[in-house]
């Protein structure tokens, strides 16, 4: 009989060619290079521009690139009864940006829109320099409603609540863009930069009609910013800006700032409409919730998987073909407990699903949040909805439950966004206590329950795709992509205050490799790009419930991790198990419900993905597991236990096995080849002889001696054993022995 492995080896070319052949014929909800082999793929197969064809809503967050430079926190808002114009926002300061009529942002195709910074799309009229929006004091931005009026920003300067609202008035031959502001009761003066360090030559400065003026000359036309008085002051600071001076007040205060470009030939007769201008409503009155925008709901039709192993794959349809050419990367998944399950997408939406069930034969979509920051986690607490971005950890409240987010609340904004291309923010989890967990490349970080406060647990990862978290929060795990400093992909037991390797060894007596070790490593062949780490719940799909899966982004698979934590340093293995997704899974998630895993799934670069992204359930279906599911490192050998007992005849014969060890080496290279562990200097891997196996009393675990075991950062151990009912058990899986 020809072993799996070596049948595997054999038929993979001829696999790989047919899926090369079918990826040429793309169909809607399919990436470019569909289900090819990831190490074959380059840059070309992930040109893709189809995210500038999409309807991403009223307004975006995301990095944006001006002339001015490229803005980490950005939030983009059409304005205009047609939408034809956008006014943007730097919410890392609560600051004006930019102002541009046409177009609203532009998309790099390079890698899906995902790496490149978002342009303006349109005729730029103001491009502020960088600035505080209101210099000397402290501001929260506390979020975006979607009323019924205008999109309203709400945010705090030393405790006062400001609401805020762009707007903008189509005129022929000039611009006119608005801010409108409500500002709350408050103690004490505030000072507003009204137009944070315009470009261009100041001009001059005036109060006349009722209204504080002051104006620029960019570019052979004059730009002129008005507010309404009201008690206001102006004050006008050389370059730096122009700076409102609002007295202490006990009631609300509710003026317009209104941004004018166009000829000086028409300067004239602008300031005379200007100077009659006054502020409409409260802004209070526009955060009630308007109507539903993403209308109709999407029907598709889910499919149950074979039930012929341990595990099944079901899939809940996608809906890919909708009116507003939305992408469906999938990247995080969570249920409320009415059933509805809501699923994060890597261009920016949440999606909500029911009719979730037994048969997945009914499912309705409906479009829930729009314009999020690359959002690639998501979890509900408290029946609430919560989302991670790049910039922010985002609560979604639908406040008339029509089926869409009215506010986008900003629950924690302490992430440290970056403007670099890979600087991806990951994997939203949480504890019983409350508490959020994410990584991102600065680390590890725990979100305090409130979302006021975080702390950073530990550092030295490269790109963290993967992280987990155990229900009690005790165990932490992380998994980093293959690179730089980053040998093999591989997946870390995180303890406080740890560094793992990334940017190069920290050497101390405690540290002697300058990293401290990693639970287990995996090779690149087997996993080249995790995702995240599930924990079974206790009592659920038999031998594994109260362990934990790791997710194969790459190789879109799900592995069982199997902890040795005898030792002082733990170490750890990873079990193939029958599962195959349709894209990258990135998170997973149990449903009380039903008890069954959901996994969300995207493609991207250097993946096996045959879809765009993709919802699964895999479902437990009772029937008999036959895997290894423990191992121990003992003085002289690995004791192994399995989920069935075993035959004497087969499982005490040591040709039933076949051991391999190798090490890599931790440099800046960009990954690592295999190095023999008896001779560092030799490439390759080093075969170890089975002296003995001995199965214990129970027929369940298996000790096998070696003549010599030593520490080694990766081994593959291959069995051929029958179970004591005759049943064959073959396969491999990979460990890591670290003490």
């Amino acid at each position: 009989m020809i072993p799996p492995w070596l049948l595997a080896a054999l038929i993979a070319p001829a696999f790989n060619a047919f899926c090369l052949h079918a990826a040429q014929a793309r169909v809607p909800g399919e990436p470019a290079i569909s289900g090819s082999e990831p190490a074959k793929q380059g840059e070309k197969d992930w040109v893709d521009n189809r995210w500038q064809a999409t309807d991403v809503g009223p307004f975006l967050f995301s990095n944006l690139s001006t002339p001015q430079g490229v803005t980490a926190k950005a939030l983009t808002i059409k304005v205009g009864q047609d939408n034809e114009a956008s006014l943007a926002y730097d919410t890392a300061n609560s600051s004006f940006k930019a102002c541009w009529t046409g177009g609203f942002l532009r998309f790099s195709p390079t890698r899906f829109g995902l790496t490149d910074p978002p342009k303006i799309d349109g005729q730029l009229v103001i491009d502020a320099r960088s600035g505080p929006g209101w210099p000397g004091s402290n501001t929260r931005f506390r979020g975006v409603h979607q009323g019924s009026k205008r999109i309203v920003l709400e945010y705090e300067v030393d405790g006062t609540k400001i609401f805020e609202s762009p707007g903008f008035e189509k005129r022929p031959n000039e611009t006119l863009f608005l801010r409108s502001f409500e500002v709350g009761p408050h103690p004490r003066p505030l000072r507003l930069n009204a137009a944070p360090h315009l470009s261009g030559a100041r001009t001059g400065s005036e109060s006349l009609d009722g209204r504080h003026r002051v104006y620029w000359t960019n570019q052979a036309e004059v730009v002129c910013a008005s507010a309404t008085p009201t008690d206001i002051k102006a004050t006008v600071l050389g370059d730096t800006g122009w700076i409102l001076n609002l007295p202490p007040a006990t009631e609300a205060m509710r003026f317009d700032i209104r941004l004018w470009r166009g000829s000086e030939s028409s300067l004239a007769a602008y300031v005379k409409t200007d100077g009659s201008a006054k502020a409409e409503g409260q802004l209070s009155n526009w955060i009630q919730p308007g109507v539903a925008r993403w209308l109709p709901e999407s029907s598709t039709r889910g499919q149950r998987g074979n039930d012929s192993e341990f595990l099944a794959v079901d899939t809940l349809t996608l809906p890919y073909e909708n009116p507003w050419k939305a992408l469906l990367f999938a990247a995080g998944i969570d249920f409320t407990s009415d059933g509805a399950g809501y699923l994060c997408t890597l261009h920016g939406d949440v999606w909500r699903v029911t009719g979730v069930n037994d048969s997945l034969n009914a499912l309705r979509w409906h479009r829930f949040a729009t314009g999020l920051f690359q959002p690639l986690g998501l979890k509900v607490r408290d029946n609430k909805v919560y989302v991670l971005g790049r910039d922010r950890i985002t609560r979604l409240e639908d406040a008339n439950n029509d089926g869409e987010a009215d506010f986008y609340e900003s629950f924690f904004d302490g992430i440290g966004t970056s403007t670099g291309g890979h600087d991806y923010v990951t994997c939203l989890e949480q504890d019983n206590a409350g508490h959020f967990y994410y990584t991102d490349p600065k680390g590890i970080h725990k979100v305090a329950p409130d979302g006021r406060s975080q702390t950073t647990l530990a550092t030295g990862w490269r790109n963290p795709n993967g992280l987990g978290v155990s229900p009690d929060g005790r165990v932490i795990t992380v998994a980093p992509q293959q690179g730089t400093w980053t040998p093999s992909s591989e997946i870390t037991e995180v303890k406080n205050g740890g560094y793992y390797g990334y940017a190069g060894p920290k050497i101390t007596p405690n540290r002697p490799l300058g990293y401290d070790p990693h639970l287990c490593w995996i090779p690149h062949s087997v996993d080249n790009s995790s995702g995240s780490q599930v924990w079974v719940p206790e009592g659920r799909w038999g031998p594994l419930g109260g362990q934990m899966l790791h997710l194969l982004w790459g190789r879109c698979s799900m592995m069982w991790v199997l902890r040795d934590t005898n030792n002082l340093t733990p170490h750890g293995a990873v079990v193939p198990l029958p599962v195959k997704f349709l894209s990258g899974p990135n998170r997973g998630t149990f449903n009380r419900a039903d008890g069954q895993l959901y996994v969300a799934g995207s493609t991207g670069w250097q993946t096996s993905a045959t879809k765009d992204g993709a919802l699964q359930r895999v479902r437990f279906t009772g029937k008999p597991v036959a895997l290894p599911s423990a191992w121990r490192v003992r003085h002289n050998g690995i004791e192994i236990t399995w989920t069935q007992p075993l035959d004497r005849s087969t499982a005490e014969d040591p040709g039933s096995y076949a051991m391999k060890q190798w090490n890599y080496r931790y440099t800046k290279d960009y990954g690592s080849k295999d190095w023999s562990v008896e001779d560092p200097s030799k490439e390759g891997r080093d075969a170890l002889d089975v002296i003995s196996a001995k199965l214990s009393p129970d027929e369940k675990s298996v000790l096998l001696e070696f003549k010599s075991l030593k520490p080694a950062m990766q081994m593959e151990l291959k069995y051929n054993v029958n179970t004591s009912a005759g049943k064959p058990m073959r396969g491999q899986f990979w460990l890591t022995i670290n003490q």
